[in-house]
């Protein structure tokens, strides 16, 4: 059996994180773990968990990765290339790259998986983590770390 490499040419190794692990990442709004990331899976794919305030909304943006989530609790409005999707409980949403979208947690929040496929730009997230807890986390810091992987962020979520 072939091993695959990381991203650092090591082998890549099994692993389990336990509830609550993983590395912290977040945005305003939304705490997240990073769960699975390039590095850990050989480029295949970013895994963030998100717990996510009521009403938290990302801004619409556009990459050229694909996205999906699964919604492990609460209700969540996607707004993908111009049509709402709404998602409750035990839905997957999947948006292809290319497409400008974005997602508003319901009035009781929500708590979902979101999976970057391939992976990479989930460090867009671990970054900006650390740029929040430091008082560096200006709309001008975000919009860079955004071009950094990859993210063209847009602008605000368009009311439902």
């Amino acid at each position: 059996m072939a091993v695959e490499n990381d991203t650092s040419g090591r082998p890549l190794r099994p692993y389990v994180l336990a509830a609550g692990e993983g590395e912290p990442a977040a945005s305003e709004g939304s705490t997240m773990r990073i769960k699975a990331s390039a590095e850990s899976t050989g480029g295949g794919l970013g895994l963030l968990e998100g717990v996510d305030a009521p009403g938290f909304a990302t801004p619409l943006h556009r990459h050229d990765v694909a996205e999906l989530w699964y919604i492990l609790d609460g209700h969540y409005d996607f707004y993908v290339a111009g049509e709402w999707l709404p998602a409750g409980t035990g839905a997957v949403v999947f948006v292809p790259g290319g497409l400008v979208h974005g997602l508003r947690a319901g009035p009781a929040g929500g708590r979902k998986l979101t999976a970057i496929i391939p992976g990479g730009p989930e460090g867009f997230f671990r970054d900006m983590h650390r740029a929040i807890e430091t008082d560096a986390g200006t709309p001008e810091r975000i919009r860079a770390l955004g071009a950094e992987y990859g993210i063209e962020l847009i602008g605000p979520l368009p009311e439902r």
